[in-house]
Formats: structure tokens, C-alpha cells, sequence
């Protein structure tokens, strides 16, 4: 009987940490970027407490779920990572719609960027994935950016540019009319949300099969 007990107290404090990881991991990373943005953290701080340590946490809870063969709750860690990194660029994205500045720019020059990143999946085959992306020099009023990243081609050289900058200079500026903070948070929000969820499924669906293995009485034995 102490034996069944304790199980499910040991199955329902793995639900609890399948519920908790995902939130706790973006909450901590938008915290995190939230005081950068607005405080007084430096770039270091940034990448360790608001990028590396909750993608890391979350990296760690995967590794123990898949080792217990609670793959449900492992899955949970790819939605919840993705939640914790629209979580740290919606802080950027907020702190233009709060205090930046709209500035007409001239486009100098464009360059264009390719990188390819190959990863082997579980089976051996190997797959290749090319991100393009273009750093446009500006030519800004004073106080205002010098280059800006994206991931598409914003204008072509000659052109203006509507750019939208943070005076303070703690956060990248971006393209008049890309600066979405709202639309973040709520993907932020759906992605926790369903990591949650499949940490919920997969929490339970654990309890139980490990309640069915257990045997129940002397005649099992």
C-alpha cells in the first residue's frame, strides 16, 4: 500500500514539474529580458538568465522525461522553448512601442547573408536548413541607427526607410510597421500554453501506465 502511495505521489509531483517548467522557463526569460530592456542589466546577464538558463532548464527537464520514457512530457519542451524565446523578443518589440522613435533613413547598402546548419535526426539522415538574411546600412539623422537586420529585404539602395529606434540603444531597431509586441505575447502565451497541456497528457499518461505495471497484491507475484 505505501508502495502504490508513494507512486503516486511520485507521479503527481512529475505532473506538477511537467505544469510548472514551461511557464517557469518563460517567465523567467521574459524577466529577465524585461529588466535589460528596462533596467539596468548588462548584455552577459541577458544572454545567460534570459536565453541560456531557461532554454538549458528546459533542456534538462526533456532529457530527464525521455530517460523515465515519458516522451509526451519531453515533446512539451519544444513549444514551451519556442514560448520563452517569443517571450524575450516581445520585450523588444514593447519597448519601441513604448518609447521609440520614428526616423526616415537613407539605405546605403544592402548586403545578403546565407548560413546553412545541418543536424542529423534519429534515424542517421541528415538535413540541411539555409537562413538568408540582409544587413541593410542606413544613413540616419543623428542619434539614429547605422545597420539594421532582417530577414527579408526591407528597400533597395537609394531608397528610404522608415526605422523605428530605441533612443536608449538597448533594444534593435526595426522596420516602421514591424514592431509587434501584442502578436508576440500571444504566440508567447499559446505556445506555454500548449506545452502545458502536453505536459498535463503526458504527466498523467505516465501515472497511469506505471499504475497498471504495478503489481496489486500477492497473487500477482
Amino acid at each position: 500500500m505505501a508502495g502504490r502511495h508513494g507512486g503516486w505521489a511520485r507521479g503527481l509531483r512529475r505532473t506538477a514539474v511537467a505544469l510548472a517548467a514551461p511557464p517557469l522557463a518563460a517567465g523567467l526569460a521574459f524577466g529577465v529580458a524585461w529588466e535589460s530592456a528596462y533596467g539596468s542589466l548588462g548584455d552577459w546577464v541577458f544572454v545567460l538568465g534570459g536565453l541560456l538558463l531557461p532554454l538549458g532548464l528546459l533542456g534538462g527537464h526533456a532529457a530527464l522525461a525521455a530517460r523515465r520514457g515519458a516522451s509526451l512530457v519531453a515533446l512539451s519542451a519544444l513549444p514551451a522553448g519556442l514560448g520563452a524565446l517569443l517571450a524575450v523578443a516581445s520585450v523588444g518589440h514593447s519597448a519601441l512601442e513604448d518609447r521609440g522613435v520614428e526616423i526616415s533613413c537613407l539605405v546605403l547598402k544592402v548586403t545578403e547573408h546565407t548560413e546553412t546548419e545541418s543536424s542529423m535526426d534519429s534515424e542517421g539522415h541528415w538535413t540541411s536548413t539555409t537562413r538568408t538574411s540582409y544587413d541593410h546600412r542606413l544613413g540616419c539623422p543623428a542619434g539614429g541607427p547605422e545597420h539594421l537586420d532582417a530577414s527579408s529585404r526591407l528597400a533597395k539602395e537609394g531608397e528610404s526607410l522608415a526605422v523605428v529606434h530605441d533612443p536608449q540603444g538597448k533594444v534593435s531597431p526595426r522596420a516602421a510597421g514591424d514592431v509587434h509586441g501584442w502578436g508576440l505575447r500571444t504566440a508567447a502565451a499559446v505556445a506555454v500554453g500548449a506545452a502545458v497541456l502536453m505536459g498535463l497528457a503526458g504527466g498523467i499518461g505516465e501515472a497511469y501506465r506505471k499504475r497498471r505495471r504495478r503489481p496489486r497484491g500477492p497473487a500477482a507475484r
